[in-house]
């Protein structure tokens, strides 16, 4: 809850200029825009963002206006995701294809790219246009080679760590860089920002594709057990060791080996959802349990480069 308190003013004024920013003339782009922005969301780019900037010193209309950036350019991805997975749902609501079709999708997803990158040249700092520019070239590559490996119908894991680097982690480190930018950290806290950004983006992404192995196994727990079974489960209590057993057809029936079934499981079950501390705490978590150990060991050591404030209490430090 110390993110909530320390940036809560901040991430406030963000929800405002977003709102601002979908406001069209066109009766459609709004309609659409105030759907979507509606939706919700973790915010936690904006938050990564606001952290990051926090931490190497800054706090202004800057990290408002990027902090705005770099959500409706996630929205956009987002938008463009659904169409191409063809996706009736977006956070338990239809999703913008489903309702308005993809014609209007695609075409208020390219509305929002274009709002992004308006800001951007407002603001007009030349290394936060190249952070950005660089981030969404990464991440229209990883998916047109992601639909490359779908269609091929191989996808080994060399192939799933690219993918999600390129399209979640690289993004996420943009907006710490951003941050460590907008405060004019040194060029070692830049990079050190920048890659614990990476890092968290992974670690997210591993315990979020995760979670949609068991999605249907944990409704399943609900209805059959009750609400009880479900958090213990949520609580932890259902350990590594007693989830597969629980889990054990499901884990099968996806294709996943004994030792891949467990590491899924011992992920799962790392992840309470904790409001606002829910990247580090995916960080922390997993390299805990051992899953992807180098891939986490950054967001632990990283934090010791920037000056000392009050968000360094959430970050994970060095054991």
């Amino acid at each position: 809850m110390l993110v909530a308190v320390a940036i809560g003013a901040e991430l406030g004024a963000i929800e405002t200029a977003i709102g601002h920013e979908i406001a069209s003339p066109v009766s459609l782009i709004h309609e659409m825009g105030e759907f979507i922005a509606g939706a919700g969301g973790k915010r936690l780019r904006p938050i990564l963002l606001l952290i990051a900037a926090r931490l190497a010193g800054y706090q202004g209309p800057r990290a408002i206006r990027m902090g705005c950036v770099v959500e409706l350019l996630h929205t956009a991805t987002l938008i463009h995701d659904d169409v191409v997975d063809q996706a009736p749902l977006r956070r338990g609501r239809p999703s913008a294809n489903a309702r308005w079709g993809d014609d209007a999708s695609i075409l208020v997803g390219d509305h929002l790219y274009s709002k992004s990158f308006a800001l951007m040249v407002k603001d007009g700092d030349p290394g936060v246009l190249e952070t950005l520019a660089r981030a969404t070239v990464s991440m229209t590559e990883a998916e047109v080679f992601q639909l490359e490996r779908k269609r091929s119908g191989t996808t080994g894991e060399a192939d799933y760590l690219r993918i999600i680097t390129q399209k979640t982690a690289s993004f996420m480190s943009a907006c710490c860089r951003i941050g460590a930018l907008l405060g004019r950290a040194s060029p070692e806290q830049v990079e050190g920002l920048t890659r614990y950004g990476l890092d968290i983006g992974i670690a997210f992404q591993i315990s979020d594709d995760s979670l949609d192995f068991v999605a249907d196994r944990l409704i399943e727990i609900r209805r059959t057990h009750g609400a009880p079974a479900l958090a213990a489960f949520g609580s932890g209590a259902l350990t590594s060791t007693s989830f597969p057993r629980a889990c054990g057809s499901h884990l099968t029936n996806s294709a996943l080996s004994a030792n891949r079934g467990r590491m899924i499981a011992s992920a799962v079950t790392s992840f309470p959802p904790v409001p606002g501390l829910y990247p580090t705490m995916v960080a922390s978590r997993v390299r805990t349990r051992g899953l992807t150990r180098s891939t986490c060991e950054y967001p632990r050591r990283q934090p010791r480069q920037v000056p000392y404030c009050s968000l360094r209490a959430v970050i994970p430090q060095p054991v």
